[in-house]
């Protein structure tokens, strides 16, 4: 009697295993489409144009470096990221030379290559966090690593406008 109880038990396991497990969709974690996020971020003309490379003085007692963009294999667990994408990332340097705390959280960043969608990546194993949060403190600066997928291929145009409270920036590059 013993044996036949346990054997019922051990039949009604697998079959509720066997009939949950096709309850569940295949999800990879992955935005497959990712659209345009630039709808998002408010248009506004840039104020001032650079390139990768070039400390940019917005002459608001800030000044702004975006290091030059390199080619980069985003890990596992990368954000918005798809298999094709053109994965670029560079530093971005702000120093505030000003009296109050510029507040980092008000930064905006849109990027496009030509027509091609692209999205920021956000990827811990590559140490790509997005922008800072916390308040700049007055004379101080931050650098910090800023990830971009472009649904194109290496050597078609980069291009970003950043807002920072009331200055917009327009950097144009290449990705990598």
């Amino acid at each position: 009697m013993n044996k036949k109880r346990f054997s019922q038990v051990i039949v009604l396991g697998l079959i509720t295993a066997i009939s949950l497990t096709g309850c569940g969709k295949s999800d990879t974690g992955l935005n497959t489409e990712p659209g345009d996020a630039s709808e998002f971020v408010e248009t506004a003309a840039p104020t001032v144009t650079t390139g990768f490379g070039s400390p940019l003085d917005l002459g608001t007692d800030v000044t702004i470096t975006f290091q030059e963009n390199a080619k980069f294999t985003p890990g596992a667990y990368a954000s918005n990221y798809q298999k094709g994408m053109a994965a670029n990332k560079f530093d971005i340097t702000v120093e505030n030379k000003g009296s109050e705390p510029l507040d980092l959280a008000n930064m905006t960043i849109s990027m496009k290559s030509g027509t091609d969608t692209c999205v920021d990546i956000l990827d811990g194993d590559n140490n790509i966090n997005g922008a800072p949060t916390d308040p700049l403190a007055a004379g101080a600066s931050t650098s910090f690593t800023y990830g971009v997928g472009c649904l194109t291929k290496a050597g078609a145009p980069l291009d970003l406008t950043v807002s920072l409270n009331e200055a917009v920036v327009a950097v144009a590059g290449t990705l990598k």
